[in-house]
Order: structure tokens, then sequence, then C-alpha cells
């Protein structure tokens, strides 16, 4: 009888006892189990603070140097470090519009807005509008810190309008809700370009 009261208490206590919470991600990186990559520090602070997945995407590689720059890849976009820069600026959005060769003339002098609107906003820079969706998209989302500067005016691209940035496509479907969404900026300079083999591979597994 003794043993069956000791074994008793001891599976009670077994069974009150706190189970072991489950890993956590460390504070300043960011795991993504479907593509096993991981994004931390600065990157990780930066892709935060600018929308996270739902501007970016996920991300598709580690860290890698290219062009004397640490940089890292996602489905919509190509983060930056920058250490030449001013410290809020040490991380930015790369320009693949302007890579991508997406840059089109300024619009003639004759339609460039001759008063200040809401509804309009003109970029002297690059010499393009912003309005509409496209414009309300671009100010709750980061504005030129995520996106630029407008290098296209809005165009139609396979029946769809679209509007090119330096670090973005922005792309309008009426019958979605937001209407705006973004191309896979990312994935398409990534692919385009003959990157070393020896990028860094995906983690793997979920960081403790």
């Amino acid at each position: 009888m003794k043993t069956v009261a000791l074994l008793t208490i001891i599976g009670l206590l077994v069974a009150c006892s706190p189970t072991e919470p489950p890993p956590r991600q460390a504070p300043d990186r960011l795991y993504f189990a479907q593509t096993g990559h991981s994004v931390s520090g600065d990157f990780a602070e930066f892709f935060t603070k600018y929308g996270g997945t739902d501007s970016f995407g996920l991300p598709i590689t580690e860290p890698f140097e290219t062009g004397g720059w640490t940089v890292q890849y996602f489905e919509r976009g190509r983060l930056e470090r920058h250490p030449e820069n001013e410290p809020a600026y040490r991380v930015t959005a790369g320009w693949l519009g302007d890579l991508l060769q997406r840059r089109q003339p300024p619009i003639p002098p004759a339609q460039i807005p001759t008063t200040k609107s809401n509804a309009t906003r003109y970029f002297v820079q690059t010499g393009h509008t912003l309005s509409g969706d496209f414009l309300f998209y671009f100010e709750q989302n980061g504005g030129t810190v995520r996106f630029g500067l407008p290098i296209s005016e809005p165009f139609l691209r396979n029946g769809q309008l679209v509007q090119d940035f330096q670090s973005a496509r922005f792309l309008w479907t009426p019958q979605k809700n937001p209407p705006v969404t973004l191309e896979d900026i990312g994935r398409v300079h990534f692919e385009q370009n003959n990157f070393d083999e020896a990028l860094p591979a995906p983690v793997g597994s979920k960081p403790p």
C-alpha cells in the first residue's frame, strides 16, 4: 500500500509541475519555417518596422555579400546594409526597380500638376506622379523609405494596372481588399542574377 501511495504522489507531482515552455525565437531573430531562413539584427528591426511579411514577404536567402554590401533577399524586396550612411539610413530597401531598368522618362511638362492636391503627388526628383489607391497605399505603408520614389506612371501590363518604384512594383486589382498588392520583385531580381553558389544555406531549424 505504501508503494502504491508513493507512486500516486509522484504521479500527481509530475502532472502538476509546469511543462517546459515551447522554444521561443531570440528577440532579435525571426525564423520562417516556410523557407528555412531567418532575419536578425538591424535587418529584423527594419523588416518589422516597415510591414514584416505583409510588405516584404518571406526571406528567401540569408544575408550575403554582393557589390561590397551585405544584402538579404525577400520575396518582395531586398534589404541592404550601408555602414557608410548615417545611423538612421544604414539599412535601406534596395532599389531593385532601378536595377531591373524599369525607370521611364519623366512626364511632359504640360502634365505636371500646377497646384497641390491631396489626390495627386508629383515627385520632382523623378518627374512622376502618384495618385488614387497607389498613393494611399504608398503613404500608409512606409512611403519613400520602403518603396523609394515612383519611376513610372501607372500603365497596363498583361491587362493589369501597375506602377513602378525604385524598390517595388505596385499591382492594382480593384476586386481585392486592399486593391494594391506588391509584385515579388525580390524573387524576380534574385532569379535574374547569377550569385555565388556559396550563398549561406537555410538555417534549417528554429533557433532556441
